[in-house]
């Protein structure tokens, strides 16, 4: 197996507005300063079994509320979840967009659609111990009120996160990799993967922008860092969408 740090091989990261680079240099050799709050940075490691069209992963993510607002919960975008049954808000859409036979849909055998399994998720304050919040996890669809949709996950705080406080989330995961959908997937051995793990929605002083995924949708995140560990078969041509890599 080989292991890629930095960047995310095969899968590709769409992250509007992330940062994915250490601060370059400037004229004077001195760091420059950020120009972006940094404020949801993400520690990842994943492996791909491309037998089981699976992806597991871990993440450990340093989070700060930059808003005057307290946060009772925490929001996460689960995107792969659209591709999980013919009724998400997702493949609704795209049956009104797309009607007819044609359409990438219900004809699919079972392990064909897409899913993203959250395993466990803690949270650690300053002050205070972990807290397991796994069985609190449910699902919410703020847009349409669609039972059916799991996009987004909501995850209550035991304490609300006030206005600059930091929050360090430890969530666990496995995503079975769809044949094709929109810009994520698998034939053969080939995969192209975006928007693969879980990730916060953006809070902001209205609350949180954590919208479900919809067929005519873009994305937005905040600013971070990401330290990404990816483990994918030996010999495996690796391409990412990043400057700076390194391979063991």
């Amino acid at each position: 197996m080989q292991t890629m740090r930095g960047a995310l091989a095969i899968l590709v990261v769409a992250l509007a507005g992330g940062s994915t680079a250490s601060a370059q240099p400037g004229v004077t050799g001195a760091l420059d300063p950020p120009l972006s709050p940094r404020n949801a940075n993400y520690t990842i490691a994943a492996r791909l079994d491309p037998a089981t069209r699976t992806i597991t992963g871990t993440a450990v993510i340093t989070w700060r509320n930059t808003t005057t607002r307290p946060a009772a919960d925490l929001q996460f975008h689960l995107y792969w979840n659209a591709w999980k049954n013919p009724q998400s808000t997702f493949m609704r859409e795209r049956t009104l967009g797309f009607p007819g036979p044609s359409v990438d849909r219900r004809r699919r055998a079972p392990n064909d659609w897409g899913r993203i399994d959250i395993t466990s998720i803690a949270v650690t304050s300053a002050g205070a111990a972990s807290t397991d919040l796994t069985a609190s996890k449910r699902f919410i669809a703020p847009d349409d009120d669609n039972a059916n949709d799991e996009t987004v996950m909501s995850v209550p705080l035991p304490r609300a996160a006030e206005p600059g406080a930091t929050a360090t989330i430890t969530i666990a995961w496995t995503a079975h990799v769809p044949r094709t959908f929109a810009r994520t997937g698998a034939i053969g051995n080939f995969f192209f993967i975006a928007q693969w793990f879980p990730k916060l929605g953006v809070l902001q002083e209205d609350g949180w922008n954590c919208h479900q995924f919809h067929s005519g949708t873009e994305f937005f995140s905040d600013y971070g860092v990401y330290d990404v560990s990816l483990t994918v078969p030996a010999g495996w041509p690796v391409g990412a969408s990043i400057l700076r890599r390194t391979f063991s």
